[in-house]
């Protein structure tokens, strides 16, 4: 008789991202210091608590647990130190950087040979209609707190190692400061000479090899769409159909709700499930 084979895909459940309360970040790492996350997504910290009990819950029917991490440095294309104006001065978190801008003079990289690569990315990031390039707050830098798993969530996979006798997969993204990186899959504008940001099958794979794959993780509007579209383009509808994308426990950047929206009703028409854990039947 065949197993019903289930898995768990989280994508970047990491510190930087989710609004911790003061108490709980007060006990982080014993660290007497508050550590305050520096993209927090508003709401997330019950995304991960409700994620939390998802797992506990089901425990022992989840087959695989696989979690992408969001891997940076500061030195990044989408963090300020990349880039320059003609006073010397970085931009500003949430700063918008077009095309134009650059050949405008408006914003350079700091390292002026990367030029002619900053023209081409923005160029194509534009063409194919995905946005202008954003500079985010500095965040999942490798090796700091806030590229860490966040507490709950990590607690609960611990557990379920613990009584499955399994280990959880990671998967990093990010690594490459000169491309951007929030799909699982694939990098926005994949670099010839890195193959980590060319297309990598593992999460197409783990979709053909699971008969059901529940999807969480931060933020719905950024880094859970572009996973979920990217492993999308890729699959055949029977394909398509086994994933469920766990709404509950997952929340979108401030001001891109909008976009966070239109992603789940494309998602939907195209014949991925969208549930609450609560409308998932325990185990």
């Amino acid at each position: 008789m065949h197993q019903t084979i289930t898995s768990l895909l989280i994508i970047d459940p990491q510190y930087d991202f989710y609004d911790v309360p003061l108490h709980e970040q007060l006990t982080l790492g014993n660290q007497p210091t508050a550590i305050p996350p520096s993209l927090p997504v508003p709401h997330s910290w019950e995304d991960a608590q409700r994620l939390a009990t998802f797992i506990d819950n089901k425990q022992k029917s989840i087959n695989n647990i696989v979690v992408t991490l969001d891997s940076h440095h500061k030195y990044d294309i989408a963090h300020a130190v990349y880039w320059q104006n003609k006073h010397g001065q970085h931009p500003a978190p949430f700063t918008l950087i077009s095309h134009q801008d650059i050949v405008d003079g408006l914003w350079l990289p700091t390292n002026l040979e990367l030029l002619d690569h900053v023209l081409e990315y923005t160029q194509s990031l534009e063409k194919t209609g995905k946005y202008s390039l954003l500079i985010w707050p500095t965040h999942c830098v490798i090796d700091s707190v806030g590229h860490t798993i966040v507490a709950p969530i990590q607690t609960a996979i611990n557990a379920w190692e613990k009584q499955t006798a399994l280990l959880h997969h990671t998967i990093s993204k990010g690594e490459n400061p000169h491309t951007e990186h929030y799909g699982g899959c694939e990098a926005e504008y994949p670099l010839r000479d890195d193959i980590k940001t060319q297309f990598d099958p593992q999460l197409t794979a783990l979709v053909v090899q699971s008969d059901r794959i529940f999807i969480s993780g931060q933020a719905l509007s950024h880094c859970v769409a572009s996973t979920v579209e990217q492993m999308v383009d890729k699959l055949p509808l029977a394909d398509i159909k086994k994933i469920t994308l766990l709404i509950d426990t997952t929340s979108s950047v401030a001001g891109f709700e909008q976009q966070a929206q239109a992603f789940v009703e494309k998602m939907m028409a195209l014949g991925v499930n969208i549930a609450n854990t609560t409308d998932i039947m325990p185990s």
